[in-house]
């Protein structure tokens, strides 16, 4: 009911009591709970498109949905020259990846490891480790530079953490021309 106080209007909440023997479920009070809870189961799940991209609500961790190894990015983050195997002389060795559920600005780590080169360096020895702040949503791209020496043949693996969490490992080799 509106009624108008002093030359204003205020809503009053009127509630008829329940018939003996019903139960009342909705009353003015909470009508507006249910309201809002009702808004909220409806609005989980739904995305909606932005122009930097899409903005989805999910509680879902973010996952890698694909990573490639090559010689090269575009500036659509697509692998140039995808393949596994490098030569010791390739200038830069480039892991390309797409992810679910890694907004802009997500610190995301690369850690470069020699599984097996030989006596070039002790099992699983960490090259290099960098973290990288997504400039675009759900991907990216690492890269790693030829030493002075070239690369040591044998076998690598790059892994992509956010966080503490490993989300992917990605195997490649290093062979003799």
């Amino acid at each position: 009911m509106i009624t108008r106080v002093n030359g204003a209007y205020a809503s009053e909440s009127v509630s008829q009591p329940p018939a003996e023997g019903k139960r009342q479920w909705l009353s003015a009070r909470t009508t507006p709970v249910a309201l809002v809870c009702g808004l909220i189961l409806a609005l989980s799940g739904c995305s909606s498109s932005t122009s930097s991209g899409t903005v989805q609500a999910s509680t879902a961790a973010p996952r890698i949905t694909k990573a490639e190894m090559g010689t090269g990015v575009t500036d659509k983050y697509e692998v140039v020259d995808p393949t596994t195997e490098f030569a010791p002389d390739t200038p830069k060795i480039f892991c390309v990846w797409k992810a679910e559920g890694l907004g802009v600005g997500a610190a995301v780590r690369g850690v470069w490891i020699a599984e097996d080169v030989g006596k070039a360096a002790p099992a699983n020895f960490k090259i290099d480790e960098a973290t990288i702040h997504l400039p675009f949503a759900n991907q990216g791209s690492l890269t790693l530079s030829k030493p002075d020496k070239g690369f040591p043949v044998g076998k690598y693996r790059v892994e992509i953490y956010v966080g503490s969490d490993l989300l992917k490992s990605t195997p490649f080799t290093v062979v003799a021309e």
